[in-house]
């Protein structure tokens, strides 16, 4: 694989890192700390990225997208992470929910939401893990029945990320038409409808990321239906395909934390003084981290040379996910272990900043030293999280193992 940009690329890098030096100055920095307040400082900068044409790069252009390929989009996420732009509130819009319904959707889906996703106009979120279907997405219970001109749905999803600040969400549903897989079909639920209730769940370090949502005899018409009725598990395949895309090509840029950790490193003593990057143990960590990332880089590049034929990216995404997700859990653990917590964090309830009402509370507060502590803390939850993801590791290795390798199933 050649991993030289082509001419066309490094063009494009050029116009994108001249195009973000010159339109991130002009946001209202600072980023709001809390998720409900990132809204207003994000949608202008979106609104930005549109007007600009670098907003869905991979869409095709009569969705309002630029038909490019994954290389282009791996090149901007790059650039974006290193000129430090704000958060992607959409990624589920972008990433999964637009891809899924550009291949799979009707003429009146994509021109009712696709270019609302990519102006920042409706943010999306993902209804699909329910308290007893998780990692078997087939097993969910949630149930869809066929009344005069739709569907009536009852149920109860979890961990939906973003919920509370969703117009739209891609929902699975069990309509009957068989056993597990067979009998499952997927819709686009208005977040507003009569019947829906979200309800947000803080998790450990105080922030309420997730949600969960219950669904009262919710009325959807037919034409809130993608793919074919009871046909929903290829529709969600798909979907599923384009999440580990983005999982496995960089969700979290592992070549600016791999370098935020060796500044980390050059910066510190040791209790007696000596420079830490001194220490074996601590140079052959950051060696073995530095090559992983690499590794991880090289990955990425395989997956996004099998997405860019316009198509559901296919097994290969398993293996970026499998390799993807202990890495940043191992970058963000070694970055906790450089040092201890200190007591500017309130350890009452056993977690850094949960007794002072949550990270974002004291975010302001905290020294740099702080704030690297606490950004190492939340990626390394955040990783344990994506470790479940687009599908738990279980199913990445059996999905590796039956598809790739060729494996019997047991």
């Amino acid at each position: 694989m050649d991993f030289s940009e082509r001419p066309d690329e490094a063009q494009f890098r050029t116009e994108v890192r001249a195009w973000l030096s010159e339109t991130l100055p002009t946001l209202q920095w600072p980023e709001p700390p809390e998720l409900e307040d990132k809204v207003a400082f994000w949608r202008p900068y979106q609104t930005a990225l549109f007007e600009a044409g670098y907003a869905g790069l991979t869409w095709p252009q009569e969705y309002g997208g630029q038909g490019l390929d994954e290389r282009m989009s791996s090149i901007f996420s790059e650039e974006s992470a290193h000129a430090g732009a704000p958060e992607r509130l959409n990624t589920i819009g972008e990433d999964f929910a637009g891809p899924t319904i550009a291949h799979f959707g009707t003429a009146e889906q994509k021109e009712k939401y696709l270019r609302r996703i990519l102006t920042g106009e409706d943010i999306w979120c993902q209804l699909f893990s329910e308290p007893e279907s998780g990692s078997d997405l087939a097993s969910l219970r949630t149930k869809a029945v066929k009344v005069d001109g739709g569907w009536r749905i009852t149920g109860q999803k979890i961990w939906t990320s973003r919920a509370q600040l969703a117009a739209h969400a891609i929902l699975l549903a069990r309509t009957g038409g068989g056993e597990r897989h067979k009998g499952i079909t997927y819709f686009l639920l208005p977040m507003d409808a009569e019947g829906v209730t979200v309800r947000p769940l803080e998790h450990m370090l105080g922030e309420a990321e997730f949600n969960e949502v219950f669904l009262d005899d919710v009325f959807l018409p037919d034409s809130a239906v993608v793919g074919e009725v009871d046909g929903g598990w290829k529709v969600t395949m798909g979907t599923l395909a384009f999440e580990r895309v983005a999982i496995a090509t960089g969700r979290v840029n592992t070549v600016k934390e791999i370098r935020n950790l060796v500044d980390d490193v050059r910066s510190r003593t040791d209790a007696d003084g000596n420079p830490l990057g001194a220490d074996p143990h601590v140079r052959r960590s950051v060696a073995d981290l530095w090559g992983r990332v690499h590794l991880h880089q090289a990955i990425s590049q395989r997956v996004i040379s099998g997405a860019t034929g316009g198509e559901p990216p296919g097994e290969v995404t398993s293996i970026g996910k499998l390799f993807f997700c202990p890495l940043v859990e191992d970058l963000a653990d070694f970055g906790l272990s450089l040092e201890p917590l200190n007591d500017q964090f309130d350890l009452e309830d056993g977690v850094a900043g949960v007794g002072t009402g949550g990270l974002g509370a004291a975010e302001h507060e905290a020294g740099p030293q702080d704030q690297g502590h606490r950004h190492w803390l939340r990626l390394a939850n955040q990783a344990r999280g994506t470790a479940i993801a687009g599908g738990s590791t279980y199913i990445q290795r059996n999905i590796v193992a039956e598809r790739i390798l060729k494996m019997p199933k047991k």
